[in-house]
């Protein structure tokens, strides 16, 4: 098996004769919690990635022979096909909202016209996308050069399909063989996403795509059933040990479930308070990421308890520091947002600190397709009040 780097390296030397625009050097397994398979793709070539002492590895021919597979593609830079979906319309954008990498590369063109209409001032109307077709031309002084330039290392699948766009007076055009290349990948990662999960001890088929968890050695699934019965309920037994000794002497965090997750499932990390470097207990790798970021932890059923279970911020009564922002967010949310909206807490509350130890303040929630932004303001004494109800609902969930 080898390491992400020497399968790059063994990936440029296979395509070193071909004229392909591919990225070897992005080639690596990407863990994120909605994976649904243990695959790295180049190209349109899926990878095994294999998970050994906690770090992804590949298996040498595997990568050899995909790195082949591209290099034998016909290329033709001139052989150009429309990228839009569902054909166009008159004004000439697209009649489908782009899906897959077709709305990567349209909202990278997106983003390079916005940045060139700030950039110049220009004074045509700049509400694209809000109710409007979905156009694929250039705007306010986006050139076709600038756009290459700005894209030339955008990567999908170690593809980098911008520098090889064309403009051809309606819309852009991409060479046949790139959109091949990520047709195929998506048909293929869809196929890989449908496969039937099994459980790892009793066999049985995993509907649930969370029930795979990460582990020192890859991904693991085991059914609710399974990790009740087979896995250790954590009891605060390390509560006052820090993250260093129990990784050293206690047990691995993968021998408990999840202290966060209903239905139980596998713990990976053994999660600890930043500020005190004290355990708090066992996560899974989802929770364990949400809650490293800050963000929308506060969002999980038990998470401010979970918090509090650091023995010095119990002590002090007080949130850690990267929750805090999150819990005046949340706490604005409740109170301002729409009922039914869905998005993240950080996309819909922000915040901006004043000279006066307060916020100015935004809360910007979708409902029912229509966002309304609504202003207000907190000083320091509300501040105050926000976290140290937050810091008393978690204890009050200890109890």
């Amino acid at each position: 098996m080898i390491t992400p780097q020497l399968a790059a390296t063994f990936l440029a030397d296979e395509t070193r004769l071909s004229t392909i625009p591919m990225a070897p050097d992005r080639f690596r397994y990407r863990y994120n919690r909605d994976a649904k398979h243990d695959f790295a793709f180049f190209g349109h070539q899926p990878v095994r990635a294999v998970k050994q002492s906690n770090r992804w590895k590949f298996n040498e021919p595997e990568v050899r022979a995909a790195g082949r597979a591209i290099a034998a593609l016909p290329w033709d830079p001139k052989d150009l096909v429309d990228p839009r979906p569902g054909g166009t319309s008159k004004q000439g954008g697209s009649r489908l909202q782009p899906t897959g990498w077709r709305a990567e590369i349209h909202n990278l063109v997106d983003r390079a016209a916005r940045a060139a209409h700030t950039g110049t001032n220009c004074p045509c109307d700049s509400s694209w996308g809000q109710g409007h077709e979905m156009s694929w031309g250039l705007r306010c002084g986006l050139t076709a050069q600038s756009l290459r330039e700005t894209g030339a290392q955008y990567a999908i699948a170690c593809v980098l399909p911008v520098a090889s766009l064309v403009w051809t007076d309606r819309t852009w055009l991409i060479p046949r063989t790139l959109a091949f290349i990520l047709d195929s990948r998506e048909a293929t990662e869809e196929a890989l996403g449908r496969r039937p999960a099994l459980c790892k001890l009793c066999g049985t088929t995993v509907t649930d795509p969370s029930r795979r968890a990460a582990t020192s050695s890859g991904w693991k699934i085991l059914c609710s059933a399974c990790a009740q019965t087979t896995l250790l309920s954590y009891n605060q037994q390390f509560k006052e040990k820090t993250y260093g000794w129990t990784r050293e002497n206690g047990p691995p965090a993968e021998d408990y479930t999840c202290m966060l997750c209903d239905p139980p499932r596998q713990a990976a990390n053994w999660d600890h308070c930043h500020e005190h470097d004290l355990i708090r207990g066992p996560l899974c790798g989802s929770c364990n990421t949400m809650e490293g970021h800050g963000k929308d932890f506060l969002t999980l059923k038990g998470a401010t308890a979970h918090l509090m279970r650091c023995t010095r911020c119990r002590a002090h009564r007080t949130l850690p520091e990267n929750h805090r922002l999150a819990a005046l967010r949340r706490h604005l949310h409740l109170q301002r947002g729409a009922e039914d909206c869905d998005r993240h807490l950080h996309m819909c509350v922000s915040l901006d600190e004043n000279s006066n130890g307060g916020f100015d303040c935004s809360v910007m929630c979708q409902d029912r397709r229509i966002r309304s932004t609504k202003k207000t303001h907190l000083n320091a004494d509300d501040v105050n009040r926000i976290l140290t109800l937050a810091a008393q609902e978690g204890l009050s969930d200890l109890t």
